[in-house]
């Protein structure tokens, strides 16, 4: 029987303790970097899931709805989000690598 990689739970940051504690449990700049690494790599998933979506979606659209032109527009601004949060990640995946070199 094969084992299945258990995926994390993501925290309910609805839950105002959970959002307190998150933020109290940053003692480092390291760590700080860590947790924005973290998020901006949920926000690629999360983003990567809708500009999927969206592309499905307007495969199924003809050109004339009106729809059509508002969707794309939105799919050129997805991309745009997409690349900023790439950027930031390969900057901070950059300055944590730099600071474990100098530990």
């Amino acid at each position: 029987m094969q084992h299945f990689f258990k995926k994390e739970t993501t925290p309910n940051f609805n839950n105002p303790a959970i959002q307190q504690a998150y933020v109290q449990d940053v003692h480092t700049s390291k760590t700080l970097m860590q947790k924005e690494l973290d998020v901006n790599q949920t926000e690629q998933v999360l983003l990567q899931k809708r500009v999927q979506m969206m592309k499905e979606f307007i495969n199924d659209l003809p050109a004339s709805d009106p729809q059509y032109s508002m969707m794309v527009a939105q799919l050129q601004m997805d991309q745009i989000e997409m690349d900023e949060l790439k950027t930031r990640e390969t900057l901070l995946i950059q300055k944590l690598t730099e600071g474990e070199s100098s530990f």
